[in-house]
């Protein structure tokens, strides 16, 4: 680029010279021929003046100044030629020298023996001019008489004198502005040219040396083992010989808690542990079969004691006879991989025991719905016939003691069985229909130890309290929350009887957490099997040949209604404990 401005910009001066030159060379050549012409025209006026003796014509001084101002008053501007005939400063007999400049160009030509005519570029009043001098030489002796009969008072002239000069003054400020156009226009297309050509081969160049040093790069990358790692990228680098025995590690194999030293001589299997024997059996069939493996994982213990997962990547290699030589690849750590594997799958099971949770609730109220509406069509089908056959069953009794006759147990038996399906019927709606609450504080342990009293226990039941919520007040609807604690109780009773338990105890305790109530009631039965416990609280769920499936699943309601829970534990031979906690905060917010 610098080589190209400066050749640019020599061309351009050049041509700009060259221009200048040829245009001073070829303006002075003609200006002088036209003042040559003027000097001849008028030096032979003079010699024809004399041959004809007229002293009435115009002397040669004034006839060359009054022509020359003719010649320039014909001209339109100041912009075109101006002619002058000048003479020596101090003796000039019409016109004066226009300026210093002019006036020492004609003097100088005094002082010559044969003086030439001089041409050069000048600033005229803040115009750029060439101007022509040429010499007026006295080279007529009637030439010199005329002047110096014009002024006898100067000095006076001789033949051979300089008496002054002809002058052409030529403006060339638009040439010079055109020709130095020209030449900056011609210097910046040579400069773009060649520098676009040096452009060209210096990106030639640049290409060729890249090629060169690629070609290099790869020649230095030959080597099979920097080839082998490029393939298999990953955290540090291995090589195993023709015995599987660990030749070389890179630095990196620190963070997987061994030093390379440490690996040098030993076999896989010698430093690794967390493989089970199928996995190995499989490492081991791509040994012996020399086939590249991928992602081997494998485990080793961290310096801080943490187990750290490993994934290992190999390639065999064969010299140029095709002879096993060992392995190289690559290892990393992924014991992050491994977390985030273990977290996702632990995600995807909770949101699968949601997804479980979410259907078998759907499956709840599919339940629950499809209860609503046969529990209103069987509470508006069969109440209706179970009050008919108990006034028939109450006709029947008044007709049998009057007539004496012995009917008390078969007719007992139908209003037995006629309260049961009532009681079943009623079971249904207090499910089905999910009533209000009717909330009032409740000081839990009276109330509690009042429900209990009025419970009818079967003969060798023992029944033990044991109350730890003394002036503890809970806001509960005591109807709603009666049925709980009535029907657990039947439960247990139930499952004691009807199991023979040789021990039949139910306890019955409560006490005080941090923000709730807890109801406990313990029985020493048979127990639930694991299989039937997480089906307790299903709808219509039941071991019982006559139960409706609604006694728990209606407890549940009722505690959840009250923005409680309830949980059941059991063991197979030693008996069941329900507890239900019920939160304080209601009973506060009703206090306030």
């Amino acid at each position: 680029m610098v080589f190209s401005a400066a050749l640019a910009a020599g061309i351009g001066y050049g041509v700009y010279r060259f221009s200048l030159n040829a245009f001073t060379a070829s303006k002075s050549e003609e200006k002088v021929t036209a003042l040559e012409l003027v000097d001849a025209f008028v030096t032979n006026y003079s010699e024809v003046r004399t041959a004809f003796g007229s002293a009435d014509a115009p002397v040669p001084a004034t006839f060359r100044a009054h022509s020359i101002e003719r010649f320039n008053a014909a001209r339109k501007s100041d912009d075109t030629l101006r002619l002058r005939w000048v003479g020596r400063v101090g003796r000039e007999i019409a016109t004066p020298p226009a300026d210093a400049e002019m006036a020492a160009t004609v003097e100088s030509f005094a002082g010559q023996p044969a003086p030439k005519p001089v041409s050069a570029f000048l600033d005229v009043g803040g115009q750029l001019i060439f101007r022509t001098v040429y010499p007026s030489i006295a080279s007529q002796q009637s030439c010199v008489d005329c002047h110096n009969s014009i002024a006898p008072e100067k000095p006076r002239w001789q033949l051979n004198d300089v008496m002054g000069a002809f002058s052409i003054d030529v403006p060339v400020a638009s040439f010079v502005h055109r020709t130095m156009a020209y030449s900056v226009g011609l210097g910046i297309s040579v400069f773009l040219a060649l520098a676009a050509i040096g452009a060209t081969l210096a990106l030639q160049h640049f290409r060729q040396v890249a090629q060169r040093e690629a070609v290099e790069a790869l020649l230095r990358e030959s080597e099979a083992r920097f080839r082998d790692f490029a393939e298999t990228a990953s955290d540090w680098f291995w090589e195993q010989d023709e015995n599987l025995r660990f030749t070389y590690l890179s630095d990196p194999v620190e963070q997987s808690g061994l030093s390379p030293a440490k690996h040098l001589g030993k076999r896989r299997q010698d430093v690794v542990q967390g493989v089970s024997e199928e996995q190995w059996r499989l490492h081991q069939a791509d040994l012996d079969a020399r086939r590249p493996f991928q992602n081997f994982r494998i485990q080793r213990q961290g310096h801080d004691g943490s187990v750290r997962h490993i994934s290992v990547s190999g390639t065999p290699v064969f010299d140029d006879q095709r002879r096993f030589r060992g392995y190289r690849g690559t290892a990393r750590d992924v014991t992050a991989e491994v977390a985030n594997e273990l977290e996702l799958a632990r995600r995807v099971e909770e949101r699968t025991s949601e997804l479980r949770t979410a259907q078998d609730e759907l499956l709840r109220s599919e339940r629950l719905s499809v209860l609503g509406q046969l529990t209103a069509t069987v509470a508006h089908e069969l109440r209706n016939p179970l009050s008919a056959i108990r006034n028939s069953v109450y006709a029947l009794k008044e007709l049998v003691v009057a007539k004496g006759l012995a009917l008390d147990r078969p007719l007992g038996r139908i209003e037995r069985s006629i309260s049961r399906c009532d009681r079943i019927v009623g079971d249904l709606l207090d499910y089905a229909r999910s009533r209000q609450l009717q909330r009032v504080p409740v000081a839990l342990d009276q109330w509690l130890g009042e429900v209990l009293d009025d419970q009818k226990l079967p003969e060798g039941i023992g029944l033990a309290h044991d109350f730890a919520a003394a002036g503890i007040v809970v806001a509960v609807d005591p109807e709603r929350l009666r049925r709980v604690v009535v029907n657990l109780v039947e439960n247990a009773v139930q499952a004691m009887v009807e199991a023979g338990s040789p021990r039949r105890e139910l306890e019955v305790s409560t006490r005080r957490l941090v923000e709730e109530i807890e109801i406990a009631i313990s029985d020493s039965g048979p127990g639930i099997p694991p299989e039937v416990l997480p089906k307790i609280f299903e709808p219509l769920f039941s071991t019982k040949s006559f139960g409706t499936g609604l006694g728990l699943p209606t407890v549940k309601q009722i505690v959840e209604q009250h923005g409680g829970r309830i949980e059941v534990t059991s063991t197979l031979g030693s008996g069941t404990r329900v507890t239900v906690s019920l939160p304080l905060r209601q009973a506060q917010e009703m206090a306030a």
